[in-house]
């Protein structure tokens, strides 16, 4: 998948940005009992984990989660 995909179906969200929607820390997006606790949809390739971004806001709005949209 191409994280620069025109179509959000493919577009992959970097821990970044997911942290910054999110409004936590880097660092508690990439830990592993934070990803399991909370559900998030978040993948690993290689070191790097991302989120389809389609899926990613579903979790959001389902969780009825404010999320900081400035950034999104």
């Amino acid at each position: 998948m191409d994280k620069r995909a025109e179509n959000n179906e493919e577009r992959l969200l970097t821990t970044e940005e997911i942290s910054a929607v999110l409004n936590v820390s880097v660092n508690t997006v990439r830990k592993r009992e934070w990803r399991k606790r909370n559900g998030c949809p978040l993948f690993r390739i290689g070191k790097r984990t991302y989120a389809v971004e389609a899926t990613f806001w579903r979790w959001v709005n389902d969780r009825g989660m404010q999320a900081n949209v400035e950034n999104k």
